[in-house]
């Protein structure tokens, strides 16, 4: 028996019952559904872990893959892609080198990860569609250019890589849904809700889990649920997820549940998502973000990366994250001007929204789109063009699967209308939204300067939008990170530091024997920079090389020591 951080890691006087199998995958999105199959269509024995038993942020998702590589869709569509080009691009988005050994293994393994995706149930339609969006309003398209390819089309050949896996509107829930299925194919035994209480370690090597295993009575399992959507809907309304409340989710799975240690020979797999809905951790390791609206789930709580540290675990590029400044659609609006509180222009103003969050968040946090009226007149016209609210079924309306018509619909409509300030001159604008006029001024005085010339954006913004502005009245659109109105949905996208093989390392480089990470709880290809299914690819990339590199070790272990059955 031996003791990390004062905790006690061999006694057993704590679990009520023991178990012992392969493999413990804590968290049942699409890194820890897909860690679960590899690892046991690989031989092992698997047990997946979910606390809220929904699938996690992922069947939240717009259901989009990053792939290429030359891909049934890319050809299709007439592209040309190729594992250097995808590596070339993406180096250039994540601001890393071309020889960036996970990142060139992620782009060379990208065309067989979506290969293994479609031999498991999950399919993506051929049409392309040429529009700029975070998620393509057809439910016929597949292929659509999800992130700043255009921006650095002077670099490397724009190709689109967004993958949106075939269903209804928000199709996260279909990946989720074919990946649960091939679990089940493949014999995982998934134990939901249970939650994970800490690791269970010996001499430093993780050996197990503590959980909390919810007893199957319908009332707890309704309150347990009535619980997951208070907290769902306090951390995306209010920004904060009472204490009380947490502590009664607590209170009420411990009376209610089976406490668990359940024994891994080979390793764990942490795949318990960010920790977007975890207030206290953002504000001490993401203040620039903490005041955003959190993208995800109640699970998104950081558990897993807790639990880690506690046993050791590095963290990196927790700062990291991903907020969605959409304002496109409708895309007239990248026609704009954004400036910060200084009334200087901050960037290319179609870049992804990810990309537009992380460059307000340099300039403070604060931010104006500044229209003309012709601008205005081209909004009003895509929004009136857009499938109506009344196209999709209430349930898609209230589980966020039409969400990306309603951000079209009602996004558009309240920037349009009443998430703005009007003023028929920009001295006049300027003051109203306090803002410098003379900077102000300067700034659109040299947009338009340069926009006549016919010379290229100096901040890569492509041609088709980058016009001077016309005459007034004109607009400023807060765009500002905190907004209430108009607001910054935000996932994490630092975490645990790994290894080629996923295992998690301690802040010496060594790692943690036993103990594996995947997905967003896991610094990984999608930490520096993101652009949409870049996370979903990730996860796939990820929860596949963790489930091979347990798997393999599982079946050493076997191979070592073909009569072992405990610990």
């Amino acid at each position: 028996m031996s003791t990390v951080n004062g905790m006690t890691t061999g006694a057993r006087a704590w679990a009520e019952d023991e178990e012992t199998v392969d493999v413990v995958v804590v968290g049942f999105g699409v890194a820890g559904s897909v860690a679960a199959v590899e690892a046991a269509e690989r031989g092992a024995s698997v047990v997946a872990l979910d606390r809220w038993g929904r699938g996690g942020a992922s069947a939240r998702s717009g259901g989009v893959i990053y792939a290429g590589g030359g891909t049934e869709q890319q050809r299709a569509a007439g592209f040309d892609d190729d594992a250097g080009q995808m590596l070339e691009y993406l180096a250039l988005e994540e601001g890393v080198g071309a020889d960036n050994p996970r990142l060139r293994q992620f782009c060379e393994r990208s065309l067989e990860d979506l290969g293994w995706l479609t031999t498991h149930g999950v399919s993506v339609p051929m049409r392309f569609d040429p529009a700029k969006a975070v998620v393509p309003v057809d439910d016929s398209t597949g292929l659509y250019f999800s992130g700043n390819e255009k921006h650095f089309a002077a670099s490397v050949p724009a190709v689109p890589r967004g993958h949106r896996v075939a269903g209804a509107g928000m199709s996260g829930h279909d990946l989720v849904a074919s990946l649960h299925r091939a679990a089940a194919a493949a014999g995982v035994d998934v134990r939901a809700p249970a939650r994970l209480v800490r690791l269970v370690l010996d001499d430093g090597r993780v050996t197990g889990v503590d959980l909390v295993v919810l007893r199957p009575d319908l009332l707890t399992r309704l309150l347990h649920a009535v619980a997951y959507r208070l907290i769902d809907v306090a951390g995306a309304l209010v920004r904060r997820v009472p204490r009380r409340l947490t502590d009664a989710v607590v209170a009420l799975e411990e009376r209610h549940g089976r406490r668990v240690r359940l024994y891994a020979r080979q390793g764990v797999v942490l795949a318990t998502g960010g920790f977007s809905y975890n207030r206290e951790l953002m504000h001490r390791v993401a203040p620039a973000y903490e005041a955003a609206m959190p993208l995800g789930t109640p699970g998104d709580d950081g558990s897993g990366i807790v639990a880690a540290q506690d046993a050791g675990a590095a963290v990196r590029l927790m700062d990291h994250c991903g907020a969605s400044r959409f304002y496109a659609p409708p895309a007239a609006f990248g026609a704009g001007v954004l400036v910060d509180a200084e009334g200087r222009r901050i960037c290319d103003e179609t870049l992804y929204a990810a990309t537009l969050s992380a460059r307000i968040a340099e300039h403070g946090g604060r931010a104006w789109l500044v229209v003309d009226a012709a601008t205005r007149r081209e909004v009003r016209t895509e929004i009136h063009a857009a499938p109506p609210l009344h196209s999709r079924p209430l349930r898609q309306l209230l589980d966020g699967r039409a969400n990306h018509i309603v951000f079209t619909r009602l996004f558009g409509s309240i920037n349009l209308y009443l998430n703005r300030t009007t003023a028929p001159t920009l001295a006049a604008l300027a003051s109203k939204i306090d803002v410098p006029p003379l900077a102000l001024e300067a700034t659109l005085r040299e947009y338009d300067k340069c926009a006549r010339s016919g010379r290229p954006d100096p901040m890569g913004k492509p041609a088709e939008l980058f016009r001077p502005l016309g005459p007034g009245p004109f607009a400023a659109v807060p765009c500002h990170l905190d907004s209430l109105i108009f607001p910054a949905p935000c996932i994490t996208l630092g975490g645990l530091d790994v290894d080629a093989d996923q295992r998690v390392l301690r802040t010496d480089g060594t790692a943690i024997e036993g103990l594996y990470a995947a997905g967003r709880c896991a610094a990984g290809v999608a930490s520096r920079s993101y652009v949409s299914g870049l996370s979903l690819a990730d996860c796939v990339f990820s929860g596949r090389t963790s489930g091979m590199s347990v798997a393999g070790r599982a079946a050493e272990h076997r191979s070592s020591h073909p009569t072992v059955a405990g610990p």
